[in-house]
């Protein structure tokens, strides 16, 4: 089945989709999973803070999650970024609602898709979503001490450092903060 029928999969919701015409972010759908899971590699377990590599089950219920939070409007959106030429999923992107008008930014991208600039397209979708959905004012984006490249992509969006927090694997986040009216816009 090819992504596109979204009506034959029960768990697909395609009116949450974004697209630039490059790029479309949609939410994952469980048949996504496996590709979702084949993305996975060292890199990105070690800026995640895996403690292991991921399982098919554990994927599925991140997925589960994910659509739930969609279906009810929570706090958590997830879309799988594609790219339309090849049609493939090269990785995803995630806004977190904070409260106080601030929502969480995070990006990952597969070996082999990453550094040709599916993360900032995938991004800037977001981040006007972001404002007009989720009412949001600013993101805040947190990366590991020597995530450079996820560094170089929160400052190519006009995000500032504004200091280091503890991680939940005992490391050490930057922390950028994004005001979402300075966001610089692609023309």
């Amino acid at each position: 089945m090819s992504r596109g029928d979204t009506g034959v999969v029960e768990d697909q919701l395609p009116e949450h989709s974004l697209t630039d015409g490059v790029v479309t972010l949609r939410p994952l759908a469980t048949n996504d999973a496996p590709a979702w899971l084949a993305g996975e590699d060292e890199e990105q377990r070690r800026w995640f803070e895996a403690p292991r590599p991921s399982q098919l089950s554990d994927v599925e219920q991140f997925i589960t999650d994910c659509q739930e939070s969609w279906r009810t409007m929570g706090n958590h959106r997830h879309w799988g970024i594609w790219s339309l030429d090849p049609d493939v999923l090269v990785g995803g992107v995630d806004l977190r609602a904070l409260g106080n008008d601030e929502v969480n930014l995070s990006y990952l991208v597969f070996p082999g898709q990453r550094r040709r600039g599916f993360a900032l397209r995938a991004t800037h979708l977001v981040l006007e979503y972001a404002g007009t959905t989720m009412s949001a004012q600013t993101v805040i984006i947190k990366m590991l001490s020597g995530n450079e490249y996820s560094r170089n992509l929160a400052l190519a969006l006009g995000a500032l450092y504004v200091g280091d927090e503890p991680s939940d694997g005992g490391a050490t986040f930057h922390v950028l903060r994004l005001r979402l009216h300075d966001t610089p816009r692609e023309e």
